[in-house]
């Protein structure tokens, strides 16, 4: 990744991250998603899923997430 990626969005939820991420890439807005839940241990729910986008298109994308109400 020669590029900086910007966080843009946390959730516990993988069915949010990947709506989010799909709602974006409808967008045009390439999204890498960071999971940093740990196989072993499922049950917990503080473990965060991070999405990031190019720092060019954070702007774009925030308004996206809060026009569609996806936090």
């Amino acid at each position: 990744m020669s590029q900086k990626w910007v966080l843009i969005h946390t959730t516990s939820n993988a069915n949010s991250a990947q709506i989010v991420k799909g709602v974006l890439e409808n967008n045009a807005i390439n999204v890498v998603i960071i999971n940093k839940r740990d196989s072993m241990h499922l049950h917990l729910t503080n473990a965060v899923i991070e999405l990031y986008v190019n720092p060019n298109d954070v702007v774009n994308a925030k308004h996206i997430i809060e026009k569609n109400k996806l936090n």
